[in-house]
């Protein structure tokens, strides 16, 4: 009794809703989880393992040691999960001399007419970068096609090796 809080929240004058907690009705919430975000360390799910990103050398290395002497697909996903045409988009990736898409996994040509999509369906868009057969010799090839797709995916990169075999990288 009479102790002064650690810190002070005011409480907004908002609508009520039966789902809120203290942390939405403070609006602290928000804060928590920007200062999580910060600070905190990301982990696999699955293998407890830190998530760090990584560099061209060391994506480069993973790939071949998993997919040499296979044929691969460098992917850049630049739509996931959003509604819409795309047709700007598909144009776009024409005069940037892309000739191969993948549309909700199923591979496609953007000439010489872009691909019809469902304007209010959630799709999603890969951009195949470069099909080659992975050989230690292709170590450059690889390297840059990796630069590429980071630049056009925002950081990710999408390895599809035959039969289906997916990695991703960031």
């Amino acid at each position: 009794e009479g102790l002064s809080p650690a810190i002070a929240i005011q409480q907004r004058a908002g609508s009520r809703n039966p789902r809120s907690t203290v942390g939405t009705v403070t609006e602290i919430h928000d804060y928590l989880r920007l200062l999580f975000a910060r600070i905190g360390i990301p982990h696999c799910p699955r293998h407890q393992v830190e998530i760090t990103p990584q560099g061209v050398d060391r994506i480069s290395a993973s790939v071949l040691e998993r997919f040499k002497g296979q044929r691969i697909d460098l992917l850049a996903s630049v739509v996931r999960g959003k509604k819409g045409e795309y047709r700007d988009l598909f144009e776009d990736l024409r005069r940037q001399g892309f000739r191969r898409v993948l549309v909700d996994g199923v591979e496609t040509r953007t000439a010489p007419s872009p691909p019809s999509l469902v304007k209010n369906r959630k799709h999603d868009i890969e951009v195949v970068v470069d099909s080659f057969l992975l050989k230690e010799e292709e170590r450059s090839r690889l390297a840059e096609g990796i630069e590429l797709c980071q630049r056009l995916a925002n950081g990710l990169v999408g390895i599809r090796g035959p039969g289906g075999a997916r990695a991703s990288y960031s």
